[in-house]
């Protein structure tokens, strides 16, 4: 199973001139190898691109993505990384807010892939998360 970050659908929908390839090319070997998932985070991210949830859910079914409602445990989990991401946050880091590690904990907690092009924050609270990126991925 492979979940995919708020970035990667962006990159999709808006056509992005310089994402959208390996976007597209990301989500479409992930389809191919397995489910592909977006948390419900990922919906709420996405809800000021559209007017009616049925119309963004009907995009995402045309992608192949299915939503995953946030579970407990994933939350519990992000919420001990954000908790360690705020002590130890250094001044030159990119302020973060709750929702990626939401992501981020409810693709780990689901042993899955997380397909995302923006692996800085995951790399460091979330290393034991295999990921889908362009370093890794190209």
């Amino acid at each position: 199973m492979t979940f995919v970050d708020t970035n990667v659908v962006v990159d999709i929908l808006r056509r992005d001139p310089h994402w959208f390839g390996w976007s597209f090319d990301r989500l479409a070997l992930a389809t191919e190898a397995g489910a592909v998932m977006i948390s419900a985070v990922v919906v709420a991210e996405l809800s000021w691109t559209f007017d009616m949830l049925d119309d963004l859910t009907g995009k995402l079914n045309r992608m192949s993505m299915s939503t995953q409602s946030l579970t407990a445990s994933a939350a519990f989990v992000a919420g001990k990384r954000f908790q360690s991401f705020r002590r130890t946050r250094r001044d030159e880091d990119h302020p973060r807010v709750l929702p990626d590690f939401l992501i981020g904990a409810q693709a780990l907690v689901d042993n899955a892939a997380l397909l995302t092009r923006d692996p800085r924050l995951y790399l460091r609270y979330f290393p034991d998360l295999t990921l889908i990126t362009p370093e890794t991925q190209p």
